[in-house]
């Protein structure tokens, strides 16, 4: 009954963020201004979907197909003194499955930015993060799928200082951040621990120096390390050995040509150290980079790639090679379309296996007024694996509804 005045709680929140965005529409036909409120502007959004997945715990051996529906509910707060700008935002997604209701889940999160601008050439940026969330059964390789979602929460917080304008000869970024994630259930035994081993700290620091060469072109060399701590503090000699420095050192090119082609690519070299002497280390070539080409201002293709280490539920880490592909296009001004694919390559370090994944997307726009966007994708994703048992296909309709001020 609790979960039913839930559910109900929720669709409520659509209709009434729906009832109030059509009433604005028939107000005002100009650009989504958000609710003024005192010294703040409040920007409410509700995305309502109906997805059909004929695949939900990714699967080959037991394929399970059903419906989901996701209502997704957001209130976004703005405030802005002099150059300085600031917002927040709470949002929440329910989602749940006509077929599996131990699947439904619900996240929930809040977040903050703040941008300063100390003087012409210098400006600050800070943010912070709490998020509650869920892994979907099956969707993280290499761990135990239970009966119902993982549950964990996370926090972050970072920020961004910057010396030197945007037009200048140069320019350079000092970036930090840390990030915590613990999970909630599933939490196995002392001997034998399962989501227990996935707890870890993440914590970041880079410099980022910008040369302009030409007047839309800027060289970049960046420094970039993330140390990464598991936290097993039941069983601390277990898998603290996966703890470990990643370093990067990247030398690179970003330009705007002529409102056409924009992009960005760095390539360099990346180190993992464990901090565990028996763990195998990786050392190699690291890159990323995008480039979108607009041939006209209503369609723009845009090719993506990168190849570096993550973290993984597999041996010891992963070594990620990715390539994307992706065309959006404006048919006119209210319908746009969006067709996308893409390869990853992922190699597990201290494991014999290898997987390759394709994914292919499709989504169409219809903006029915300034307030209501309205649309249908379909996503497929084909998973083959020196592992069998790790392969997968899955297909996803998904029809769905946005609402704004």
């Amino acid at each position: 009954m609790k979960s039913i005045r839930f559910e109900l709680s929720l669709l409520g929140i659509a209709l009434a963020s729906s009832s109030v965005s059509f009433f604005a529409m028939a107000q005002d036909s100009g650009q989504l201004a958000g609710v003024p409120w005192g010294p703040v502007t409040v920007h409410p959004t509700v995305d309502v979907a109906h997805k059909s997945n004929d695949n939900i715990y990714s699967q080959s051996s037991l394929k399970m197909s059903s419906n989901i529906t996701v209502v997704a509910p957001k209130f976004k707060i703005e405030a802005k003194t002099g150059p300085h700008t600031f917002d927040a935002t709470a949002r929440i997604e329910r989602g749940l499955y006509n077929s599996v209701s131990s699947a439904n889940y619900t996240d929930q999160g809040l977040s903050g930015n703040a941008a300063w601008v100390l003087s012409g050439r210098s400006d600050l940026k800070m943010m912070a993060e709490y998020f509650i969330g869920h892994d979907d059964q099956g969707s993280t390789p290499g761990v135990t799928q239970h009966d119902k979602p993982d549950l964990w929460h996370q926090s972050s917080v970072g920020g961004t200082t910057a010396y030197g304008a945007e037009g200048a000869q140069g320019r350079v970024e000092f970036d930090a951040g840390l990030t915590n994630k613990r999970y909630e259930n599933f939490l196995g035994t002392p001997t034998a621990p399962d989501n227990l081993k996935r707890d870890r700290d993440d914590a970041k620091l880079g410099a980022t120096l910008y040369w302009r060469v030409m007047p839309k072109t800027k060289m970049l060399f960046q420094v970039a390390q993330t140390q990464y701590n598991y936290r097993l503090d039941t069983v601390p000699k277990l898998w603290t050995s996966l703890n470990s420095t990643d370093r990067k050192l990247l030398v690179g090119v970003t330009w705007d040509a002529a409102a056409k082609t924009t992009g960005v690519f760095k390539i360099g070299s990346e180190k993992k150290d464990f901090a565990d002497g028996t763990l195998a280390d990786f050392s190699g070539t690291s890159w990323d980079g995008s480039v979108r080409w607009s041939p006209v201002t209503y369609s723009g293709f845009e090719v993506a790639s990168g190849r570096s280490t993550n973290e993984s539920s597999i041996g010891n880490a992963s070594l990620d090679t990715r390539l994307g592909l992706s065309w959006n296009h404006s048919w006119n001004n209210r319908l746009t379309s969006l067709l996308s694919l893409s390869n990853t390559n992922t190699d597990y370090q201290g494991a014999d296996q290898t997987d390759k994944v394709k994914a292919y997307g499709m989504k169409v726009n219809y903006q029915a007024s300034r307030n209501i966007k309205l649309g249908v994708g379909y996503d497929r994703t084909d998973k083959t694996s020196s592992s069998k048992t790790a392969e997968y296909q899955r297909g996803i309709i998904n029809i769905f509804l946005s609402a704004a001020l």
